[in-house]
């Protein structure tokens, strides 16, 4: 494989004889293995290669030429299979073409599928950009999938696309496996991780491994010549072959990009499927969101020119029509017609969903995008009890849909369908309950976390925005709606809100603390007081209401609270 230094454009190939594999991000290794504990490595493993041996890589396999390296399937004629790989893993690479070698490749079932002299096609190769060849080598069997047949080729990418930088990458190859810190920790076998393209230098494709996110493989020793893939038009498509690493502390890979080198692979391999031959009647994606799922689109701004924001379509009921530009944060909270299947009945169902970009996650209808491209826009979206507090027991069904539109491209218009399935199989567990003789009162949020803490909630009556102020004594009013459980009646309560300081009572929204004690405090008080309800008839009332807790210094945090009120009034 070939090293990179950026500021000094150094490039060092590294021969090495073993097959590479993948290596992965401490976070991530914690996360697969519960510790960073080299001794749980055999776990950690075996989960990626779960991922690695599914169908959809069938054609990834064992090359072994100069060394293990790893190699793709495009096809094969009555005598030849032609395998995709990079260009130092074999003879004749200061060449366009060499014939003599003895190569062959293999599956990760140990089956052979060619071997023998191999004829070996090359790019004009001299580095990272131009790190790709094929191996014309002597078939033996064709890659059979576990139906016995003959398994499907697998498309490469002919049309580049700088907006693809930054997307994610899916790495399958054989090797070694370690992780950032720990280092190499196993040996040869197939795995699958995700990565992230950061960059294009020198039309090399750069990927990074970056602790606690989503880009959390990069190819390592022996990974040289497995394809990195990419989701187009609905189907897996090998975008680059991996020519080189970084080291393992860096989490840095690179990778020859397929596109740039497709004019001279359609001349080499007569049987080349490519993104064109993907077909066109491909059934559009089925979104499903359940109660347990986040349900995540791909990123329609791949293909389209500039950014995408979402509006209601059928059967949204509250949700946004226009878009906004705003510095993407928040979420929207808008609401569709369920069918509750047990009695037919049509409810309203609240649902939450944000758009991405690379800043973050915003609202659905923020059309705002962030550097370096607008070339990510998933839509994601999730049910939450909390939202739906009164919604009976049972199953909940229906279809709703959002419109994505494009700022830049007013011509470009999409329609993005979900189909929901909630099942809600228990009553809320409320976060706390306040009835007439005793108040809620919250955990202690700053024990754990940095700074202080504020609290909102739709139904407080004033300002909601945080302030920071030492004035104790004073308390938020906060009216919520609940119902008289004999008559069915609704009435307006008012509860009070307030937030310990340190030394006193405050506003709930007020996020200050007290010198002398620090921010070691916060908790919220929410109480019933009758003199502030004189008109409240006898009887039994309940009602719920939200809370959110947010972080004022450590902005991350965020906790949403559902209270339950339950009053007997008897006077």
């Amino acid at each position: 494989m070939c090293r990179i230094h950026k500021t000094v454009a150094l490039f060092i190939c590294l021969f090495s004889f073993n097959s590479y594999s993948i290596g992965i991000n401490d976070s991530k290794y914690i996360e697969l293995g519960s510790s960073l504990d080299p001794a749980l490595v055999n776990n950690v493993s075996k989960k990626l290669q779960l991922e690695a041996n599914t169908a959809k890589y069938n054609a990834v396999g064992l090359l072994i030429g100069r060394g293990y390296c790893s190699g793709t399937w495009l096809g094969s004629d009555q005598q030849y299979s032609y395998i995709l790989t990079a260009a130092h893993c074999l003879h004749g690479h200061d060449k366009n073409q060499h014939q003599g070698q003895y190569v062959s490749f293999k599956r990760h079932d140990g089956t052979v599928i060619s071997a023998g002299q191999s004829i070996n096609y090359f790019n004009q190769y001299t580095g990272c950009s131009s790190d790709i060849a094929v191996a014309k080598i002597p078939k033996v069997s064709d890659p059979l999938d576990i139906n016995g047949d003959v398994i499907k080729q697998p498309y490469i990418d002919n049309h580049f696309n700088p907006n693809l930088l930054l997307n994610k990458v899916s790495l399958t190859g054989f090797g070694i496996f370690g992780s950032r810190s720990l280092g190499q920790l196993d040996g040869i076998n197939k795995r699958n991780g995700t990565g992230l393209l950061r960059f294009l230098y020198q039309n090399c494709l750069i990927n990074q491994a970056i602790e606690n996110t989503p880009s959390w493989a990069f190819a390592s020793p022996g990974d040289s010549g497995s394809a990195i893939w990419q989701q187009r038009k609905g189907a897996d498509v090998a975008v680059g072959i991996s020519s080189w690493w970084f080291g393992w502390q860096y989490g840095y890979s690179g990778h020859a990009s397929i596109a740039l080198n497709s004019d001279w692979l359609q001349r080499i391999v007569p049987m080349l499927k490519t993104i064109d031959d993907i077909p066109t009647d491909i059934e559009e994606p089925t979104f499903i969101l359940t109660e347990k799922n986040t349900l995540e689109t791909e990123p329609l701004e791949a293909n389209v020119r500039g950014s995408i924001y979402y509006v209601r379509g059928d059967n949204v009921i509250n949700g946004p029509n226009r878009y906004i530009w705003r510095y993407p944060r928040e979420t929207t909270l808008f609401s569709t017609l369920l069918i509750h299947q047990q009695t037919n009945a049509a409810y309203t169902v609240w649902l939450r969903g944000q758009r991405k970009t690379h800043c973050g996650w915003g609202r659905i209808n923020n059309s705002a995008w962030c550097y370096p491209a607008p070339n990510l826009g998933q839509l994601k979206l999730h049910f939450d009890q909390k939202d739906n507090p009164d919604l009976p027991i049972g199953d909940y069904e229906g279809e709703f849909s959002f419109t994505a539109k494009s700022l830049y491209d007013r011509n470009y218009n999409d329609t993005v369908t979900i189909n929901a399935n909630i099942a809600i199989t228990e009553e809320l567990v409320p976060d706390g309950i306040i009835t007439a003789d005793s108040p809620f009162m919250s955990q202690r949020y700053e024990k754990n976390i940095r700074g202080t803490v504020y609290y909102q909630s739709p139904n407080k009556t004033g300002n909601n925005r945080p302030r920071w102020s030492r004035h104790t004594g004073t308390y938020s009013k906060l009216t919520v709606n609940i119902k008289n459980t004999q008559t069915n009646i609704s009435q307006t309560v008012i509860l009070r809100g307030e937030r310990y300081l340190g030394c006193g009572w405050a506003v709930m929204n007020n996020a200050a603390y007290c010198r002398k004690t620090g921010p070691v405090f916060g908790e919220l008080r929410i109480s019933f007081v009758a003199d502030d309800n004189p008109d409240l008839d006898i009887g039994e009332y309940k009602g719920s209401f939200p809370v959110i807790v947010r972080g004022l210094h450590y902005r991350r945090f965020k906790q949403d609270l559902r209270l339950n009120v339950h009053l007997n009034i008897t006077e």
